[in-house]
């Protein structure tokens, strides 16, 4: 049953049944004949279906006014941005000029993420297009260059390997997101102490190269996917590397892990910072994505990530796990 047909039965009802207990009442008093007075409740009753009708019809119409203003919204071409919804053809009424201003929210909040997701891909397609076409500008110039010497080339490989390894970093913290958004994360054991010392060994001849110590120290369990976690800590610390004077330390404890470096420090709040692909001065991280990636993973993990002080001097970043 619909809501009108609802609203209409109750008028009806509360018009009909005080008149019909009326009529029954001076009935079994003798006060008239049966005819007519079944007559008169014949009457009343369609009556009071007609007041039950057109009242609920006139309660309901600005009801059904934002219907179809929504069902003129879902069948509307074109970007969402473009999107706004009909004024109304009178005032509604308190409750429905505040259904409306809900809508009129949710449709702002829709137009934001599209906005925000917009900037997302055109701000990926560049960092993504700046060093493949870097990468072939260079494999241009080294298949025209026959007499460039050894160091050269040398020299250019190197940049050629380093504009390569930005991109598969990107596509790795890519393929990191989408895991985040296609399943849960599989929660398991984790022995923080092995964890690290893979990292260890896959980041050590990277901080020889910069002429950086790369530590650990301490040990912990905690529950989270490996895969994931890798990912987020990996990041942490290519960042730490990145910016250290001269050592980077990774501490384990139950349930968290810390990345502390002897650089500068965070220049701006770790908010900010995490924001994908954000413009500026201050950024750490491939496009912005490593700090969000790794803020990401902790808090589908039922962690998060914070800064923290840290007794080198530098950056302290902070990554809490479930314990045991």
């Amino acid at each position: 049953m619909s809501l009108r047909a609802r609203l209409a039965l109750v008028i009806a009802l509360l018009a009909f049944l005080p008149n019909l207990v009326l009529a029954l009442t001076l009935g079994l008093m003798g006060e008239g004949p049966w005819l007519p007075l079944l007559l008169w409740l014949l009457l009343l009753a369609l009556v009071s279906g007609l007041v039950g009708y057109f009242l609920s019809r006139g309660l309901l119409r600005p009801l059904e006014e934002l219907t179809r203003a929504l069902a003129y919204l879902s069948v509307k071409e074109g970007p969402v941005t473009v999107l706004r919804l009909p004024s109304p053809k009178e005032p509604p009424p308190q409750e429905i000029a505040k259904l409306r201003q809900r809508f009129k929210e949710l449709l702002e909040r829709l137009r934001e993420l599209m906005e925000a997701r917009e900037a997302f891909y055109a701000a990926l397609a560049h960092d993504l297009k700046t060093p493949l076409l870097s990468a072939l500008r260079a494999l241009e110039y080294l298949e025209k260059a026959d007499d460039l010497g050894k160091e050269k080339r040398v020299t250019l490989l190197n940049a050629l390997r380093e504009e390569l390894s930005r991109t598969h970093l990107l596509v790795e913290n890519l393929l990191t997101l989408s895991r985040l958004e296609a399943r849960p994360p599989h929660k398991e054991s984790l022995n923080l102490r092995a964890l690290a010392e893979d990292l260890l060994l896959r980041y050590g001849e990277e901080a020889r190269k910069r002429g950086l110590v790369l530590e650990v120290e301490g040990a912990g369990l905690a529950r989270g996917e490996r895969l994931l976690l890798e990912r987020a800590l990996a990041n942490l610390l290519e960042n730490a590397l990145r910016h250290a004077r001269s050592r980077v330390r990774l501490r384990l404890e139950e349930g968290a892990l810390l990345v502390e470096d002897d650089g500068p420090g965070l220049s701006l709040p770790l908010e900010v910072l995490a924001r994908p692909f954000r413009q500026g001065e201050g950024s750490r991280g491939s496009s912005g994505l490593g700090l969000f990636i790794a803020k990401r993973v902790a808090e589908a993990l039922g962690g998060r990530l914070v800064a923290c002080a840290t007794p080198l001097g530098g950056a302290g970043l902070r990554l809490e796990l479930p314990r045991l």
